[in-house]
């Protein structure tokens, strides 16, 4: 018959051996998640260094002045001007550049 302090050993032994069971566990979880993590990192830099090779082609903005034509002759009544247009254009080129 198993003395006290033995059966106090075995479930100290038991309970150690499903923690470190557990513990192996969480460590195999998070490997695995660290290895999608680097596969999804790596796709990321491959898309990025794609753009890098591959920018995306300027647009060519039309002259002030025509762009103006074209808006009052498409609308009869158009109020714009010409510094109004020169002044779409510099934001269009600025949000462009951000």
């Amino acid at each position: 018959m198993p003395t006290e302090n033995q059966q106090d050993y075995d479930q100290l032994l038991e309970s150690s051996s499903t923690t470190i069971d557990n513990q192996r566990k969480v460590v195999a979880l998070l490997q695995s998640r660290q290895g999608e993590e680097r596969e999804e990192r790596e796709k990321v830099e491959a898309q990025v260094a794609e753009l890098k090779q591959n920018p995306a082609p300027a647009i060519k903005l039309p002259e002030p002045a025509d762009l103006l034509n074209r808006l009052k002759a498409d609308r009869k009544k158009s109020t714009a001007s010409l510094s109004d247009i020169e002044k779409i254009l510099e934001i269009i080129e600025e949000d462009g550049n951000e």
